[in-house]
């Protein structure tokens, strides 16, 4: 099952990332870790395919499940040569695209992993190699998004369209307003800094003149839950100034 969702995310079929299908794998190891060894197996094999379509499509699923899914896919993607297989890939001169976004998932990472002293050294080992091999990593964006995002508590693809807490709301009916924007908690406001991240990361992937691609399920599911929190921020702020 897991391979084959790995297949089905990076196939190449696909005009684009299949971010149904990257969430879905993302629910799936944050519900079931013990299942990270096979989905980055899987990746690091598409990865080292020679269609480029298909390893484009496995470093954006890579890169989604290290924002998403925790210190188990930071473990298997630095000790099961991942790194190793995506710098010697740098090394073979291969597409563009792919050397170029290689190259930013490396630097990226080497630095949010806390350098040669850092729990997973693997990463800034990847980056020095790359670095005495001549690489010149393209110039970082600085609206770039945070490399992590907070774990989550309930399943990406499946955020209640209403958002209420029972536990913060008042009994009298002077507080329905209260009721209806219940107060955010810390884990609410990190899931919603997760949500927006990741619609972030689709919107940027749809062609600008592809309408269609607005119109996914996923995506129209995660501007809803952006909007809902939106409200409740807007509440917020106006009950506190």
């Amino acid at each position: 099952m897991v391979n084959s969702m790995v297949d089905r995310a990076t196939t190449d079929m696909l005009i684009g990332p299949d971010w149904a299908m990257n969430i879905e794998i993302c629910d799936m190891l944050n519900h079931d870790p013990g299942q990270a060894k096979d989905v980055v197996k899987g990746i690091k094999k598409r990865i080292g395919s020679k269609n480029p379509k298909v390893q484009l499509l496995a470093l954006t699923l890579l890169e989604t499940v290290i924002k998403n899914c925790g210190d188990i896919v930071h473990m298997h993607v630095a000790e099961k040569d991942v790194l190793h297989e995506m710098v010697k890939i740098v090394k073979k001169k291969p597409d563009f695209h792919v050397r170029e976004k290689i190259l930013i998932l490396i630097d990226t990472w080497q630095e949010a992993f806390g350098g040669p002293r850092a729990r997973y050294p693997q990463y800034y080992a990847a980056y020095q190699d790359l670095l005495r091999a001549g690489a010149v990593f393209p110039q970082r964006s600085e609206r770039a998004a945070p490399v992590f995002t907070p774990p989550q508590t309930q399943p990406l693809t499946s955020y209640p369209q209403n958002l209420r807490n029972p536990d913060n709301q008042l009994e009298t009916a002077e507080s329905s307003a209260d009721s209806e924007f219940p107060t955010l908690s810390l884990t609410e406001i990190q899931n919603a800094r997760g949500i927006m991240d990741v619609l972030a990361e689709m919107l940027s992937a749809i062609e600008p003149a592809n309408k269609e691609g607005l119109r996914q399920e996923v995506v129209v599911d995660l501007v809803e839950q952006c909007r809902t929190y939106k409200q409740r921020v807007v509440h917020l702020v106006n009950s506190t100034s």
